[in-house]
């Protein structure tokens, strides 16, 4: 019965950060993933995230970015190399068996995020979605 509540009150313990910083993170990880796409011009299409509740008093935001990757982009490839390329932070959550090439990951910080490559015009875009990991503090008044 101690080691139970010695468990619990170390999860007690655990600090979540703030909003800020939860989205913060996320951005970052979004960037990093945008760094990887040859000759990328990151495009951010929300701005504005939106916040949802968490349940316990906390909130995530989502995320979206795009990215134009560089001519000859090969996004099937992109994507089978892409959890590799990151690190053992990422740990690959869901290869979604969609028409187009994608990948879901987990960070080990608390973040999801999406990547999925996308032919839009006539174009390919790489589009980036994180949700941040839940976060002290309210979401910005609009």
């Amino acid at each position: 019965m101690a080691l139970t509540a010695m468990a619990m009150a170390g999860c007690a313990m655990v600090e979540r950060p703030t909003l800020e910083e939860a989205q913060a993170e996320t951005e970052a990880l979004l960037q990093q993933i945008a760094n990887e796409v040859p000759g990328g011009v990151v495009t951010v299409d929300t701005p504005n995230p939106s916040y949802r509740d968490c349940g316990d008093g906390t909130y995530y935001a989502t995320i979206q970015w795009g990215v134009m990757p560089g001519p000859g982009f090969d996004g099937e490839a992109f994507v089978d190399a892409l959890p590799g390329r990151l690190g053992e932070d990422f740990v690959v959550a869901e290869t979604v068996d969609i028409t187009s090439p994608a990948v879901a990951l987990d960070h080990s910080g608390g973040t999801v995020l999406d990547v999925q490559v996308l032919e839009i015009d006539g174009g390919i875009v790489i589009d980036l979605l994180g949700l941040t990991a839940c976060g002290v503090g309210q979401p910005p008044a609009r």
